[in-house]
């Protein structure tokens, strides 16, 4: 396969959907994946899948495999865990020095630390 310019950026899309998109609960087929790169504009085979994710295992992100009909692919821990994230949003909401809007942006900024499936539980 001819290597387009966008083929440097499969990678960090990769990474990106990982940490986004997946968690103990959502994970992510090989097959979702090449249709998600396929989305913005990036080819993948298979087998390059496995070669990026093993290198993003190797690069230290913890992504693990779970066989079940197929296989998918999620995020195992993270920098900081939902419980400890839910702790942070509470002590954020219940702070009385910060205002709504300074308070609203650093919850925001707490949810890009986790998953978008519990970032919206988080806002709750």
């Amino acid at each position: 396969m001819a290597k387009s310019p966008r083929q440097k950026l499969k990678l960090l899309y990769i990474m990106r959907m990982l940490t986004k998109e997946t968690d103990e609960n959502h994970g992510l087929t090989t097959a979702e994946i090449i249709n998600k790169l396929e989305a913005v504009g990036i080819r993948a085979e298979r087998k390059s899948v496995y070669d990026d994710i093993a290198l993003l295992n190797d690069y230290g992100l913890d992504i693990i495999k779970r066989k079940t009909g197929t296989t998918e692919y999620y995020i195992g821990s993270r920098e900081f865990e939902y419980p400890e994230l839910t702790l942070l949003v509470d002590a954020v909401q219940s702070s009385k020095f910060l205002t709504e809007k300074k308070s609203k942006a650093l919850i925001e900024k707490l949810e890009t630390l986790t998953s978008d499936h519990e970032a919206k539980l988080l806002s709750r």
